[in-house]
C-alpha cells in the first residue's frame, strides 16, 4: 500500500514531496526480515518486489531528484542510472557501510544516540559525516546539496551518519530494534498507509512522480521498503 503527501509536513524533509509504503495486512510488511531495527521482523519480507522495484526507479520527478533508502542488502540494490531514483543502502555497522561503498552503492548508517560527537570521522579512506539536517533545525532536505541532496547522488562515496532518535533510539546498534518510524507522527502516517494506500504500488508511485512539478525533490520511504510482502 502507498501513501503520497505532494508537500511534506515532516521538519526533517521541509517541504517536499514523499511517501510511505506499507504491507497490506502489516504496516512492516515491505521491510526486510534483515533489518536490525525491524521491531517485528518475523513479519517482514524475504525478498524485493521486483515489479515495484523497477517502478520506483523511473520515479522520478521532470528534471528532479527522487532518492530512498532500502534495508535489503547493498549488493540487491541496482544502482541509479541517469534520471533514475537513487537507492541508499541503509547500514548498521561501519564494516557494513564501507562493504556497500566498496561495491559503489551511496549508503547511509544508523548509529547510537551517544555516538554523536564521534562524526565526522574518516575509516580505511572513507568519510562518514552526520546529515546536515540533524545539526540545525532550521535546515531541511529541500535545502540540501545547493539544488543537488546529498541522498540523491548516486555516485557519492561518503557515507551519511543518521543519530539514533525517537522512542526506540536506545536500541539502536543493539540489534533489537529501533526503528524511529514505530511510533510518533510518522508511526500515525505509516500505520494509516495500510489502511487508505493506493493497491496497486507501482502504478501509484509512477503517476504520483509524474504529477509534481517540474524540478521537484520526492522521497520516498520516509517509512517503509521496496519489500515484496509475504501472503
Amino acid at each position: 500500500m502507498l501513501k503520497t503527501v505532494p508537500v511534506s509536513s515532516n521538519r526533517k524533509t521541509g517541504p517536499i514531496a514523499v511517501t510511505y509504503r506499507s504491507g497490506t495486512h502489516e504496516t512492516y510488511g515491505t521491510c526486510p526480515k534483515s533489518c536490525a531495527l525491524h521491531p517485528k521482523n518475523e513479519t517482514g519480507s524475504a525478498e524485493i518486489d521486483a515489479e515495484y522495484l523497477q517502478a520506483l526507479l523511473k520515479a522520478v520527478p521532470r528534471r528532479g531528484k527522487a532518492w530512498t533508502y532500502s534495508h535489503f542488502p547493498a549488493a540487491m540494490l541496482p544502482k541509479a542510472g541517469p534520471g533514475e531514483t537513487v537507492i541508499n543502502a541503509s547500514c548498521d555497522t561501519v564494516d557494513e557501510a564501507l562493504a556497500a561503498v566498496s561495491i559503489g552503492r551511496p549508503a547511509v548508517i544508523a548509529v547510537p544516540s551517544d555516538t554523536s560527537d564521534s562524526w565526522p570521522r574518516v575509516v580505511e579512506g572513507t568519510r562518514f559525516y552526520r546529515c546536515p539536517a540533524e545539526l540545525s533545525d532550521s535546515f531541511t532536505c529541500k535545502d540540501c546539496g545547493n539544488g543537488s541532496p546529498l541522498c540523491a547522488r548516486p555516485d557519492r562515496r561518503e557515507v551519511i551518519v543518521f543519530v539514533a532518535h525517537g522512542t526506540g533510539a536506545k536500541k539502536v546498534g543493539t540489534g533489537r530494534g529501533g526503528c524511529y518510524a514505530a511510533s510518533g507522527p510518522v508511526a500515525l502516517q505509516w500505520h494509516g498507509t495500510r489502511k487508505a494506500g493506493a493497491p496497486n504500488d507501482a502504478q501509484a508511485v509512477e503517476a504520483f512522480a509524474k504529477s509534481l512539478p517540474p524540478g521537484s525533490f520526492l522521497r520516498h520511504h520516509v517509512a517503509g521498503d521496496a519489500g515484496k510482502e509475504a501472503r
